[in-house]
């Protein structure tokens, strides 16, 4: 009883030091009210995990997967089989030194074909703006070469 004791004790300072309005709150709400929210906000509990498979290594058991590579029966490639003989499962990376990317062809003809419209509007503002100037400078009088002017010696 000495725990339920200073249990009470432990209640009895702790709500002498709460604010009034705590108070009224705490006697305004019961406790079953409060446990039952608490419940209510508990996750439910889970179905028991089923039982993992456990084996015990050297254990003999009987075995329908494939192995892998270093304890296959070795079979030699046919003459048509691509086929290595290499069974260790390496293998060497493809070669990229020729690749290019799937469409670069066709991108490179589109450009190649868009230089050539640009380039030909480029000739024909050059062409007009000769033409202007051509233009221009036919129109306006020739400028007389001025005299020479005699000077005193």
């Amino acid at each position: 009883m000495a725990d339920a004791d200073w249990l009470a004790e432990l209640r009895r300072v702790l709500n002498a030091e709460l604010p009034q309005y705590v108070k009224d709150l705490a006697e305004a709400v019961p406790t079953s009210v409060v446990k039952d929210i608490v419940n209510d906000n508990r996750s439910p509990p889970r179905p028991a995990a089923p039982p993992s498979n456990v084996s015990i290594m050297g254990a003999g058991r009987v075995q329908d997967f494939d192995v892998g590579p270093k304890y296959r029966p070795y079979v030699p490639p046919k003459e048509d089989d691509k086929a290595t003989t290499d069974r260790s499962g390496w293998r060497e990376a493809p070669k990229i030194d020729n690749w290019k990317p799937p469409g670069l062809r066709e991108m490179d003809a589109m450009m190649d074909q868009q230089d050539a419209v640009d380039r030909a509007a480029r000739i024909r503002e050059l062409a007009e703006a000769a033409a202007v100037q051509r233009a221009l400078e036919s129109a306006e009088p020739k400028e007389r070469e001025p005299k020479a002017r005699g000077g005193k010696k």
